[in-house]
């Protein structure tokens, strides 16, 4: 029983096809951390321009 376990490749399928998901779970979760802090950055880049061109004191 466990010669035919280990020789038997369905098992081995599941396992790569979770493996898989996992890296893509991990790459996603880090390329979603990079985006929004570089989102962040741009809004408030442009909420800084923004604000000083319509500062009441430029008008």
């Amino acid at each position: 029983m466990l010669k035919r376990f280990i020789i038997e490749e369905e098992g081995a399928t599941a396992v790569e096809y979770a493996m898989i998901v996992g890296l893509i779970a991990l790459v996603s979760f880090i390329a979603f951390q990079k985006l929004g802090k570089e989102v962040t950055r741009i809004i408030g880049e442009m909420y800084h321009s923004l604000s000083t061109v319509a500062h009441p004191s430029n008008v």
